[in-house]
């Protein structure tokens, strides 16, 4: 019997399937497009095509499976994208699943911050998503990580970026909205340990790392892992919402779009030792696990800036 991965290519997807895989589980994966499994590590046990838009696909991938994993989400595109992938996406798989009628525990990777508040369409779309995996029947486990870093990522990347060629780093508003940093490896192994039943019951758990780091602070650890002295400008976010709305318009990949600089001023740290208490181990700190950045050339960094490339 199958657990299921929705969002297995992504940088936390290949991560939980590579973990589950070294504990012995059976991994099927759900991917878009043929060919996409190719950046697993380690092939899947199963494999199965479609999205979380195809009521279908999602019956196929579900069947038979007792644990189902949904990574699947965006943070680009727009309100219609959020509602479709992050509310009505959410809802397909968690309709799946209970049509499936062999899924023991679902497990759902939100987002620290969703709230019930529409003017942040974002993480709006994120507590509808979770909404219906709480109102599903089904037993769950709801995480809700905080800024995730590792070999990939786009904000460490995005950040160094602008260290990397910029005499002077731009921070939107005043750089001390606190953050969490948790590392992929260890939000995965969160997940896997949800699977494995070390969390019983229904539950909603925030999780970041073991620092909470200020933005400005944040800058300083890239700039030290790079061997560089960050000088900073503080930019008011008003200031940045013409540039961000023309950049997303212009660019395919604008390093910053209009959600995130709604969330760029709010606070999103969750409880100190909320890992620890919850699945008994410490997360990793940022700085000495960020070595990925001094990969980045010259020439990536300013194909970063401009939005021309991720960067991961």
């Amino acid at each position: 019997m199958a657990v299921l991965v929705t969002g297995a290519t992504g940088l936390l997807g290949r991560r939980v399937v590579q973990q589950l895989l070294e504990t012995n589980h059976e991994v099927r994966v759900m991917v878009r497009r043929p060919g996409s499994e190719s950046v697993l590590a380690t092939p899947p046990t199963d494999l199965c095509y479609g999205d979380v838009g195809d009521p279908d696909a999602l019956a196929e991938a579900c069947r038979d499976a007792t644990a189902v994993i949904h990574l699947v989400a965006v943070i680009r595109g727009g309100p219609r994208q959020f509602d479709a992938i992050n509310r009505q996406g959410t809802a397909n798989v968690v309709e799946a699943a209970k049509a499936a009628g062999s899924v023991k525990r679902f497990i759902h990777v939100s987002a620290l911050g969703a709230s019930d508040t529409p003017r942040l369409q974002y993480l709006h779309s994120k507590w509808q998503g979770e909404q219906a995996v709480v109102s599903s029947g089904l037993p769950y486990v709801i995480l809700r990580p905080s800024l995730i870093f590792g070999p990939g990522d786009e904000f460490t990347t995005a950040v160094a970026a602008l260290v990397r060629t910029m005499p002077i780093v731009p921070v939107i508003g005043s750089g001390n909205n606190r953050l969490q940093p948790i590392h992929v490896d260890d939000v995965a192994r969160c997940i896997t340990l949800s699977v494995s039943g070390n969390i019983r019951g229904n539950h909603t758990i925030e999780i970041g790392g073991p620092e909470q780091l200020s933005y400005n602070e944040i800058v300083g650890v890239v700039a030290r892992t790079l061997g560089r002295k960050a000088r900073r400008i503080n930019v008011p976010v008003w200031k940045m919402q013409l540039p961000v709305t023309l950049m997303e318009k212009i660019t395919p990949r604008a390093p910053i779009n209009r959600a995130m600089l709604q969330l760029v001023t709010l606070r999103n740290v969750a409880e100190p030792g909320s890992v620890e208490r919850a699945f008994g181990f410490r997360p990793r700190p940022l700085y000495g696990n960020i070595d990925h950045v001094r990969s980045i050339t010259a020439g990536q960094a300013v194909r970063i800036n401009l939005g021309l490339s991720a960067g991961g």
